[in-house]
Order: structure tokens, then C-alpha cells, then sequence
């Protein structure tokens, strides 16, 4: 959990440029984001390698990639040379299920990355379930490719926005097979200022926001919330006289998609065409835009996470931005219907009773359609919602069990009526469904209300934001301040998720006189699970060096002529962190951690360290704590921390070589093999 700009993606490429001969699979929530990726993984490739064709790379598969690249993609992703797969819930769940599973079986899936990953709860739950059949594909996976004896896929749940009903719901589905780890380093967004106005009518809430767009810079976003006041402002503002304008909305298809956000973007071979975009909430979803100066939005969001979310579209590049959020009485309204609606249990057992009716079984399995409902309510997405919801409440009730569908499998299920039908395979769990019985009244109730409860007090966040009792950067600390559940599943890494809450920037804290922060980079336990191939092999140096609890002390007369020998060999030997004089660090062609002194075992990681004290340098005394150097290796091998030292050096009083087991540094290269 990062904020936005802060690197998440780079995360997910060091994964796939640091395990080869597999693929790394990156799962994204829209096309366009899809596409974005692959055009930022190319570039990426290409620095890497002067006579890579960026063209030629192929690494996303969407609903656009023709039969014959897709077929070209199985073929690499078998051999081992599709480095990276971007591709959607859907796909990954379907149509590649079971490729991937015979990829995980000869060891070529490296790592399982999920960008957008509060997405698997927000619109998991609700109308793409696919986002939540991820979690058992890749327990699928990882079995799979452990049983064959290959190391497990390393996988990676990257978002900005990740309140404590996320945080445990993705523990739950993905925590197992472990060990789970959150890092965790959130941070108020220091880019934007934040201007809060509720009109008295939505004339005047117009006026302002025209206002706004005719001074405030460009490129900017006005955020609407329904495809229809999208369009009324599309229009407006086609009066107005604006010509550079875009819409973009869930109506709008994927081609004219691509149109908009390649004309956002500036480059000498193509300068941009459009300035100023009329959207709903999905547009610019982790695309990386780095030059959006204002978000404006003139709606009522519905959580404080959707608003925070929206406006960090902009001032990605670091530089100051603007964000406005002008409300009407009519928005507050369309926000209160927004929230979670939870059917009552008689509608909720009258609908399972029909969906369940008309299932089709295939295979030995059951499915149902969320389409369907018949006699109870219209085929379309609304009641694909009521119906998706319908089947997650049973989920986390505890009654069903949702399976995973292949493409295969749909394909036999679909029927030539020509009416559109959405199988879900689904697996009974409990006897009790049937006859109105008291699950209804009792499980059923319960989660109703818990999911009610839940909504009503994230509106009732934005309603207190917007009317100005609560401070707007008070209101984004608590969307995801932890509680005890959370701080239970992570320790003392789940502190970071919550960011400071005066910021200084927004209209509450300009009232109270409260100064932007100087807010210091989180800098939060680097604490996570070591696999054993990154585990290094130092025990003969530990014990010719007398080594206590881990630590090896050498020593020196000439740092330089040792030095570059020892980073090599200890590199190949398993050491990962490398602390020292900046300019003798030498390792960009390595995967490494590297860092300038000064460092104490606090600022340790996971991997065993080689730290390089000239003549001069003091060394801390806590290096002789075994307490203090193991506390962010809970769950790791035993690691080695390496330390060259000049002869004459003392640590916490302690003479090196006198007091303090110690062994020359060229003796310990002979005993390495150099």
C-alpha cells in the first residue's frame, strides 16, 4: 500500500526481471489501464536493451488481441519467454485458466500481480465476481507448481486506497497459502489543494464549476457521477465554447477510449488534442498521467475513498495541482442512493429460489445465471447486480461456494436463444436454502446489516466533509485508519496505513490556521518473508570468523584493495544488501538493496547485508544487539550481517579483533573461494 506515483508498478517489474525464463501476470481492471501498462513495460525494455523493437513487444491480452497474437502469446508463455502478461479478472478466470495452470505445472508462472487491489472488494463483491475466482486461481497456482516441485509464484497486491475492510477482505482471500506480509507506507497526497463549496441549488453549484474551469490549468478532469450528467456537461461546455473536450464514461467503447487518452497525452511526435475531459468514476483508473493539474468534481462521491481516489488523478508528476468539490442538494441525494442497498431476505430467498430453479448442471457442477431472475425482476445489469450480490452474501455466509468457470466450460453452456446469460458455477454448502428457511432470517439478516452499517457510515464521512464538520484530510486519514482486526492480522507494518491527518491544504485546516506539513516520508518496518533461494550461504565464513548470532566482523588496513572483490563474491554467495560509500557500491547490474551509510541494524532488511565502515566512520554500538538485528527477520531464514571494518575500530567499547571475534579480510575471501 503506496500512494499513488510512489513506484508500486516498479515493484511489479523488479518481480519480473528478477525471476526469468516465466511470466510475471498482471491483472488490471480496465482496457485502458491494460494497454497503458504495456506501453510503460516496453519502454522499460527497451532502455534495458538497445535493439529491442518496443513494437514488437506484445505483453497485454484483451478482448481486442486478435486470435493469431494470442496464439503467439500461448507459445512464448509455454517456453518461458513471455516475461510479462497483462491482462483482466475475467480472462485470467476463463480463458487462460487452463493454460496458466499448465504453466504453474513446468515452473514457468514467477509471480501473480493484482494492481488496483481494492477493487477485488469494491467491485468484487458487486458486478465483475471474477475480481474474487482470482484468489483461488492462484491458490490453484501455487499448488499446482509446488506439487511439480517449482517454487511458489510470488504474489503482489498493489494499491494506494486500501481501508481495513479491504485490508481483511484480501487477507482472507489470498493470505493462504502464507506467509502474508503488508507493507505498508500511506501518505496524504502533498500535491493538491483542496477547495470544499456546497451550493444552495445546482445553478449556482454550475456557475462555480464553470468558473472554476474557465481559470483553473489544464489538464484537467471534471468528474461527474452518471453517464447522463456527463453528457449534460459534455454539452455545456460544448456552448461555452471549450473545443479541446473528451467524454469518457462506462458507455463510452473502448476505441474512442484509447482516442481520449492518447490525446491527453503530449509527445513531440504527437502533441496533445484534448485538455479538459468530462467522466465518471473509472476514467484514469492507475494510469500513469502524470500531468493532470485539476480535478473537479461537481457530484457528491458516495465514500470519501471514491473522492480521494479521483483526485489523486492529479499532480502525479509531483507539482502543485487543484482539486475542487462543488456540490448541489440533488447530489447528496443521487449519493445516498449510491450506497449499498442489501435485499431483504424474502427478496433475497424468492430470487436464489429462482435462480437456483432454472440452473443447468454440466460436468457434475451447477450453475446459475446472473442474467436470469425470471418473473421477479428484468434481464440487465441492475439485476445482474441484485443477483451478484445475491450469490456473495451467500459466499460469505458461509452456504455457497463459488467455482471457477473455464471458457470451455461456458461455451458449453451457451444456448443459441440469443439472450445474453452470465453462468456462475456454484457449489451448495448448506441444506437450508430451500423452504424460506430460518438462514433467511437469521445469516441472512446479519449480513444485511453489516453491509448497511458499513455504507451509511461512509456517507455519512462525506456528508460531514462536505459540510464542513469534518476536516477533509480527517476524513481520509479515518477511511483507512486500522482497527483491531487489522492491526491483529499485521502487527505493528498495519501503524503505515493511515496517513497524518493535517495536512494543511484543504479548506478545514485553513480555517483552524493549520500550516501545510512538512510530512516526512513514511518510513515504516521493512519487514517481509525471505524464500530460501534468497537465502545466503555464508555459514563457512561465519565460523572461521568466530561469528556470534549472525554477525561477522572483518577487518581491513586497505578497504580498497578488498573491497569490490568481497561485494562480488558475496553477491553470488546470497547477500542482497549492500550499505556503504555511495561511489564504491558499484551493483547496478545486480538485484540488490543499496544504501549510503550511514545505517543501523533498524534500517536492516529481510536479507543478509555486507556494510562497508571506512576509516573515520563510527560504527554503532546496537550492532551487538542479536534482539535489535533480528526484529524485521521473524520469519526468515537465518540471515548474516557482514560488516568490514578498519583494524583499530572499537563498537560499544568493545576493541575489534581484541575483545570482538573478528578475521582478516583477505583470509575470509579465501575461505569464500575468491
Amino acid at each position: 500500500m503506496l500512494p499513488t506515483g510512489s513506484g508500486k508498478t516498479e515493484v511489479a517489474l523488479c518481480l519480473a526481471d528478477q525471476r526469468r525464463n516465466g511470466v510475471t501476470l498482471v491483472i488490471v481492471p480496465t482496457v485502458a489501464l491494460a494497454y497503458d501498462f504495456e506501453r510503460r513495460f516496453r519502454d522499460h525494455y527497451a532502455r534495458q536493451n538497445r535493439r529491442v523493437d518496443p513494437k514488437r513487444l506484445h505483453l497485454a491480452w484483451t478482448a481486442d488481441t486478435s486470435e493469431e497474437l494470442r496464439e503467439s502469446m500461448r507459445l512464448r508463455l509455454r517456453q518461458g519467454k513471455q516475461p510479462i502478461l497483462i491482462t483482466s479478472p475475467e480472462s485470467m478466470t476463463r480463458a487462460l485458466r487452463l493454460l496458466l495452470m499448465e504453466a504453474a505445472g513446468t515452473g514457468r508462472i514467477n509471480g501473480f500481480v493484482l494492481d488496483e487491489a481494492h477493487l477485488v472488494t469494491q467491485w468484487g463483491r458487486d458486478f465483475r465476481p471474477e475480481f474474487r475466482t482470482l484468489a483461488d486461481l492462484r491458490r490453484d497456482l501455487v499448488r499446482k507448481a509446488t506439487e511439480a516441485g517449482h517454487p511458489s509464484p510470488v504474489t503482489l497486491l498493489l494499491s494506494a486506497t486500501l481501508g481495513p475492510f479491504e485490508l481483511g477482505d484480501l487477507h482472507r482471500l489470498f493470505g493462504q497459502p502464507g506467509p502474508c506480509t503488508l507493507v505498508a507506507a500511506n501518505a496524504l497526497r502533498a500535491e493538491p489543494d483542496l477547495w470544499i463549496a456546497a451550493a444552495d441549488n445546482s445553478e449556482q453549484r454550475d456557475a462555480w464549476v464553470l468558473e472554476a474551469l474557465a481559470q483553473l490549468p489544464r489538464p484537467a478532469i471534471l468528474y461527474v457521477t452518471s453517464p447522463e450528467a456527463a453528457e449534460e456537461w459534455r454539452r455545456r461546455l460544448e456552448r461555452t465554447g471549450y473545443g479541446r473536450l473528451a467524454l469518457v464514461t462506462g458507455r463510452t467503447n473502448a476505441i474512442e477510449r484509447a482516442r481520449v487518452l492518447a490525446g491527453l497525452r503530449s509527445s513531440e511526435e504527437s502533441p496533445a488534442s484534448v485538455d479538459l475531459v468530462v467522466a465518471t468514476s473509472a476514467f484514469g483508473l492507475g494510469i500513469d498521467y502524470p500531468h493532470v493539474r485539476t480535478v473537479v468534481h461537481a457530484c457528491m462521491p458516495e465514500t470519501v475513498d471514491r473522492w480521494y481516489q479521483e483526485l489523486g488523478r492529479g499532480g502525479r508528476d509531483g507539482n502543485a495541482s487543484a482539486a475542487f468539490l462543488l456540490t448541489a442538494p440533488k447530489d447528496r441525494r443521487e449519493a445516498e442512493q449510491l450506497t449499498t442497498k442489501v435485499l431483504t431476505a424474502e427478496t433475497a430467498y424468492n430470487r436464489w429460489s429462482d435462480l437456483w430453479a432454472h440452473r443447468r448442471q454440466f460436468g457434475g457442477r451447477s450453475f446459475v445465471d446472473l442474467e436470469g431472475s425470471r418473473g421477479i425482476a428484468m434481464r440487465g445489469s441492475y439485476n445482474r447486480r441484485w443477483n451478484a450480490q445475491l450469490v456473495q452474501g451467500l459466499v460469505e455466509s458461509g452456504a455457497v461456494r463459488r467455482l471457477q468457470v473455464d471458457a470451455e466450460d461456458l461455451a458449453e453452456l451457451a444456448e443459441e436463444s440469443g439472450q445474453q446469460r452470465d453462468w456462475v458455477g456454484v457449489e451448495v454448502l448448506r441444506g437450508d436454502l430451500v423452504n424460506n428457511s430460518p438462514f433467511w432470517a437469521e445469516h441472512w439478516v446479519t449480513w444485511q446489516k453489516a453491509e448497511s452499517a458499513r455504507s451509511r457510515e461512509a456517507l455519512e464521512s462525506i456528508r460531514r466533509l462536505v459540510n464542513g464538520s469534518l476536516r477533509a484530510c480527517e476524513a481520509i486519514a479515518g477511511s483507512y485508519r486500522p482497527d483491531e482486526k487489522v492491526r491483529i492480522l499485521f502487527g505493528r507494518p498495519a501503524d503505515h496505513t493511515q496517513p497524518l491527518d493535517r495536512c494543511g491544504r484543504c479548506p478545514g485546516c485553513r480555517r483552524d490556521a493549520i500550516e501545510p506539513s512538512n510530512d516526512p516520508p513514511p518510513n515504516p518496518m521493512q519487514k517481509w518473508p525471505v524464500s530460501d533461494d534468497l537465502t545466503a550461504r555464508l555459514d563457512d565464513l561465519a565460523e572461521a570468523a568466530g561469528a556470534r548470532d549472525g554477525l561477522v566482523l572483518l577487518t581491513t588496513d586497505d578497504h580498497v584493495a578488498v573491497m569490490r572483490r568481497l561485494l562480488r563474491i558475496l553477491a553470488r554467495r546470497g547477500v542482497r544488501h549492500f550499505v556503504g560509500p555511495k561511489d564504491a557500491l558499484d551493483l547496478a547490474a545486480e538485484w540488490l538493496f543499496v544504501d549510503p551509510l550511514p545505517v543501523t541494524p533498524a534500517n536492516l532488511t529481510p536479507c543478509s547485508s555486507f556494510i562497508v565502515y571506512p576509516p573515520g566512520e563510527r560504527v554503532p554500538g546496537t550492532w551487538l544487539s542479536p534482539k535489535i538485528r533480528r526484529e524485521l527477520r521473524n520469519d526468515a531464514p537465518i540471515a548474516f550481517d557482514v560488516l568490514l571494518l578498519p583494524r583499530d575500530v572499537a563498537i560499544g567499547g568493545r576493541q575489534v579483533g581484541r575483545d570482538l571475534p573478528a578475521l582478516d579480510a583477505v583470509s575470509a575471501l579465501h575461505v569464500l573461494g575468491d
